[in-house]
């Protein structure tokens, strides 16, 4: 892991507003993007993010205070993304009144996850930068504890039981594993995409089945309650 102080600024001193500004913001983000993948964590800087950019490190300065406040806006972007895919794949099954094609169709999702992270110039290598810095951790734990939340929300409502801590373990085991095995697939070429996705979502269908089944038998219980 990369060790740095904890205490580190992450967020942007400036939002664009002036398109030239907007322009030069997104220029700083895509050459951070690409020498993440070039250079790798610990050796990307301002210097080469500005020199790439075209920019002054001053001008980077205006927008970040530091080259990890740059990879956290690259980090909350992706993160973003892939959240608004989730929601879009929820929303249409959901709107179809059968949480069973939810589990039906968990490949689709996971399959638009891996695709808009591997469209990401740096997808994998910011996914990466997100696990292995400390301070940037907090944005993917906070993407996965919003979708897990939302999860178990929708699930408890469909199914009339309460949201409580059993529901949101298993919803952010379904999460944080269903990105782990996207990220597997970014990382491994020695293994099938489109094998360990299709065995993934199987892997996933198969542990909210046996959950459902649970609650049919009567078998359920929820002790503690909670909220998402």
């Amino acid at each position: 892991m990369v060790a740095i102080r904890q205490s580190v600024e992450l967020l942007e001193k400036n939002k664009p507003q002036q398109a030239r500004a907007k322009r030069t913001y997104e220029s700083i983000l895509a050459a951070a993007a690409e020498l993440l993948v070039e250079v790798g964590v610990e050796r990307i800087s301002t210097n080469l993010v500005a020199e790439r950019a075209g920019i002054t490190v001053p001008a980077l300065y205006r927008y970040f205070p530091n080259k990890y406040a740059v990879l956290n806006a690259l980090g909350a972007a992706l993160m973003d993304r892939q959240n608004e895919i989730f929601q879009q794949w929820f929303d249409h099954y959901l709107a179809l009144g059968d949480l069973q094609l939810l589990l039906d169709n968990v490949y689709e999702l996971m399959k638009r996850t891996y695709d808009v992270t591997s469209e990401q110039v740096g997808g994998l290598e910011v996914v990466q930068a997100l696990r292995a810095v400390g301070p940037l951790q907090e944005v993917r734990l906070a993407s996965h504890r919003l979708v897990a939340g939302q999860l178990a929300s929708i699930v408890a409502e469909v199914l009339g039981r309460p949201v409580d801590d059993l529901m949101i373990t298993q919803a952010r085991l379904t999460i944080d594993a269903s990105y782990a095995i996207v990220e597997m697939a970014l990382e491994d070429n020695s293994l099938s995409t489109e094998m360990l996705l299709q065995e993934g979502a199987r892997m996933m269908r198969l542990y909210w089945q046996s959950f459902m089944e649970y609650v049919d038998e009567g078998a359920y219980s929820s002790p503690t309650t909670s909220s998402a």
